[in-house]
Formats: C-alpha cells, structure tokens, sequence
C-alpha cells in the first residue's frame, strides 16, 4: 500500500476527534442530531485549521444511515462511498481553478436532480473567494432557495472578498488556529502509532512554526519522521528541517546588538551564511525574537503561556529585554520587518540582512524621530535614577567617605559620551565698588542699545566685581550649557569690553564664571548638559531653546 501523508491519516473521521474547535464542533453536531439542516454554511478561517475537513465530516453525518450522537458511523454504504468518493452525492469543487461563471452553471443544473444514496446532496467548494463576480451572481439564486435536498459548504480563507449578498444567504462558522499544547497532543499520538518519540523542544518548534495550521504541523513532523535517527526526533533535526536557527544563536546575535557590536553582528552573518541559512528566515526568527522580547517588557507575570516557550526561556528573555528600551526594541523590529520585506527583491540577501544588523547596532545615532524619541527617553531615564539616588544620600555619603570631587563626578556621571572638561570655577567672592558697580551699569545700557539678545543673557546674573580691570559676572551651575559657552565666545566677550571700554575710559577685560557647588549637584547638573548637547546634535544650535530657568534641578 502506498505511503499516506500524516495530515490525510490523522484527517478527523469524527466530531469529537476535532481539535481547538469546540464551539463550532457543538453547534454543527446539535444541527445533525436535532435535524435543522441549514442550506447553505460558509467556512472560515486560516490555511490548515479544519475547514475542508469538517465539510466532508459534515456531508458524511448528515447522510449516513446510522449515525451514532452526530457522528457518522463510518461502516454503512453511504459512508464508505462519501469515503472513496465513488458518489455523486458529494461534489467538491475547487473554485481556485474553476472559477468562471459556465463551471458555476454546469454546478447548478445538478442541483435538481435529487440524491442518489443518501439524504441530501452537499456541494463543496473551497476557495470560494475566487470566484469570479459573474460566478457568484450566477450562484445567488440557487443559494438562497436551493432545494430541499441540496446542501452548500463553502469554505473560504478570506471571507472579507465575498459579496454580502453572499455572506448574508448562509451561515457563518469563524475557525480559530489551533493552539499549540493541542497540536502538539496530537502530534505525539500519531508518533505513538509510529512507535517513535520526539524531545519536547522539537514539538515546541514544529507547533510555533505551523502557527496554528493542524495540517502544516502534520507535513513538518512528516518531513522529522522520514530523517529521524534510531526513531527520536530531535529539536536540531527539526532546525535543519525549517532553516531556522537555534535559540543560543539568537539570544548571542541579540546581545551584540544590545553591545551595539557591529563586529560581532558581522561575526555572526558570516557565522549564518556558511552553515547554509537563508537570511530572509533569520530574519523571521530575530522579528519573532524581538517580538519576544517586547511581550516580556508588556506583560509582567506569565508571559510563557502567551509565547508558547518554557518558563526558563520566559526568564532568559526577561534577562535580555532589560537591555533594551522598548522604544529601541520597536525600531529593531520595525527595520528587521521591513529588511525581510525588501529580501525577497535584493539580488544578494547577505548584504540586506548585514545592513538590517548593522543599522539594529547604530540605531541610537540616527536622526529620524524614533532615533531621537529613545534617545531622550534613555537621558530622561538616567536623570531620573541620578535624582533618585541623590535622595536616598547615595551621592552624598559618597562625597563624605573621603572621595575626590573628581571620582564621586565620575560615579555619577552617566552616559556614553565623555564628560566636557570643566569649567573654571569661580573665584573668592570681590567686594564690589561703588565705581565698578556704576562702570557696569552703564554697560549694560550700552549693551541694550546695541544688542538686545546679549542683554538678556548677562542682565539677571550677579555682578562680583572688577579686580585688575577684568569685571566678572557669576552664573548658577544650571547655566554651564548654552549661556556660560556664549557669554566667553569670543565675539559676544569682545561686544561686552567694547562696551566696558566705553563706559570706564580705559581698555577691560570681562569673564564669566560659574559657581561652585558639591559633587552631586555636579552630576545632575552634568547630565542635563548632556541631554542640552543631545538636542543640539540632533536638531542644530539654531534650532533647539533651552529653558534654562526650568533646567535647574
């Protein structure tokens, strides 16, 4: 006897071998026992769900001669006939190859003619959203008062292209995918009647990759058992069957872009590429991963029973989720998505899977709005853990055990960038004289008529003094960014002696300074310049305006 493919064995003979379809299952058996036959149903759903098989299931029930509860026996002459269908009460049509509208009418001049063996005569047709509009006119009249004997099933995976005129003549049944721990149960029977065994990481595999498709779970585990060795099917037999890659390389391939290790990523392309993966599955596998990922950052407790993976994994993905931001995480899915997009059109995959890693590992630097989104939400982060510890006395008993100013700065410092060097501090405190007060005054008037901007950078800081004809100015710390760095550019200075010069009589030198304060109010005020001089690069000098009052911690 010729070889039978696992998904045509393990085809359901009755309603209650159906999987993951319980609600449609009871309603359809109460319709057989109770005899409310409707006259035409519509079957909904994914590719592999059960579609075709509960319409030929159902045309068996309603004919067979001694059902048992619904079911159709299996044993009576109208059941072995619906079987090998040698019976022309079943028709099964396939409207992706027989779509035009003289295959519908050559359908219904059947129709009057009553059934041969059993009850009633049904009429699949699968795929039915393929029928062309002149068909599915032709089939109107028909569906809606077929004859008392006639039965339609159409079957479809994308009711959405149907005519309402249709969807509004039959009965409507929505097939869900079927969960895994219910396909993997079924798996593990069949291996059962093959005396063969499989590891649980291997079914886990085959169940994710069908994706709730019974049938594309069967024609995988086909594929195992044909190579399986000393009758076990392992999880890397299962890999090699796919093209996928295992779960060490991903997790690897995904700390080197938490690393932002670009050489690393290449490491592993080149790793990928010479043990024969197809890139555009690798690229499946790190989008799924990443999903992964985003689903342990969202849910907090529990999160295996949504990703179908063991309790260890959901803890080893939690592990890596927290080196990411999730904002990061959705611009590394989105660039994997659109890469495994473009894939299928670049004349060398490799190239487009390094370019997708390469720009998962750069993505900070980026100028786009999401780039710069992560970027303020990984600043703001670190700004918040500074103030927090700062509240807890963590920076100040830092400071007080005997630490340098440089390292409790360096402690508390935050971020990639180097730290600008610092600013000159400012002196002891100058008695200011009656004459230097007024010689500032008068500057500052001068400076009102001349330049209005400079002016409000200088007219609300505290004056200290002249001392060997230099006049100085000092500002809060929360002003080390934009203001301090204008105020000592050199053709902003030189129109402040200019009118210094004016003022006093004489040539005069002007600085600003800062003013001191301890190591933790240094590392706040350190990370706001560098959230200040983040913007700066991103949107240009000209662009940004810093609310400096509203910066001060």
């Amino acid at each position: 006897m010729a070889y039978q493919a696992l998904y045509r064995r393990w085809r359901p003979q009755t309603f209650e071998s159906v999987v993951g379809q319980t609600a449609t299952v009871k309603t359809l058996r109460h319709q057989i026992e109770t005899g409310q036959i409707a006259h035409a149903y519509l079957f909904c759903g994914c590719r592999g769900t059960g579609k075709t098989t509960m319409a030929k299931l159902m045309s068996r029930a309603i004919n067979c001669q001694n059902p048992n509860h619904g079911d159709p026996c299996g044993q009576c002459e109208v059941c072995r006939a619906i079987q090998t269908e040698s019976t022309m009460d079943v028709l099964e049509l396939d409207a992706a190859s027989n779509n035009s509208v003289d295959n519908i009418r050559e359908l219904l001049e059947q129709v009057r003619y009553p059934a041969q063996m059993g009850k009633y005569k049904v009429y699949i047709i699968d795929e039915v959203h393929m029928l062309s509009t002149a068909a599915f006119n032709a089939l109107l009249k028909t569906l809606e008062e077929p004859p008392a004997h006639v039965v339609f099933i159409l079957a479809t995976t994308e009711p959405q292209k149907l005519p309402a005129t249709i969807l509004s003549r039959v009965q409507r049944y929505d097939f869900g995918r079927i969960p895994s721990e219910l396909m993997i149960g079924r798996m593990k029977e069949a291996l059962d009647e093959l005396h063969m065994t499989a590891e649980p990481e291997a079914l886990q595999l085959v169940a994710r990759a069908a994706e709730g498709a019974m049938r594309d779970a069967f024609s995988i585990l086909d594929m195992c058992v044909a190579g399986a060795e000393n009758g076990t099917i392992t999880a890397a037999q299962v890999r090699d069957a796919l093209g996928t890659s295992d779960r060490e390389f991903l997790f690897a391939f995904m700390d080197c872009i938490a690393d932002r290790d670009a050489a690393g990523v290449l490491r592993k392309v080149d790793e990928l590429m010479r043990s024969g993966r197809e890139p555009q599955v690798f690229l499946k596998d790190l989008s799924s991963h990443c999903r992964m990922l985003m689903t342990v950052q969202a849910v907090k407790e529990n999160a295996a029973a949504l990703l179908d993976v063991t309790n260890e994994d959901e803890q080893r993905l939690r592990e890596q989720a927290e080196r990411f931001s999730f904002q990061r995480l959705l611009r590394v899915l989105d660039g994997f998505l659109h890469a495994e997009g473009e894939l299928r059109f670049a004349s060398t995959p490799r190239i487009g899977l390094e370019s997708a890693a390469l720009h998962a590992c750069e993505a900070q630097r980026s100028e786009d709005v999401s780039a710069l989104v992560e970027r303020i939400s990984e600043l703001e982060a670190q700004l918040t853990a500074l103030q927090s510890d700062i509240a807890s006395g963590k920076l100040a008993v830092r400071a007080e055990s005997g630490d340098t100013p440089k390292k409790a700065k360096a402690a508390a410092t935050v971020g990639e960038t180097d730290a600008p060097k610092a600013a000159k501090p400012a002196p002891k405190p100058i008695v200011v004289s009656g004459d230097a007060q007024e010689v500032w005054k008068q500057t500052l008037t001068l400076i009102a008529k001349n330049n209005p901007p400079l002016l409000g950078l200088i007219r609300n800081e505290k004056f200290i003094g002249e001392k060997d004809g230099v006049y100085r100015i000092c500002l809060p710390l929360s002003k080390k960014g934009i203001s301090f760095e204008k105020l000592n550019q050199s053709n902003w200075k030189k129109q402040i002696e200019d009118c210094l010069q004016q003022a006093c009589g004489k040539a005069c030198h002007f600085e600003a300074v800062l003013e001191k304060t301890d190591a933790a109010q240094e590392a706040v005020h350190q990370t706001l310049d560098n959230a200040q001089q983040s913007l700066i690069e991103a949107f240009g000098r000209e662009t940004v305006q810093i609310d400096e009052e509203g910066m001060k911690p």
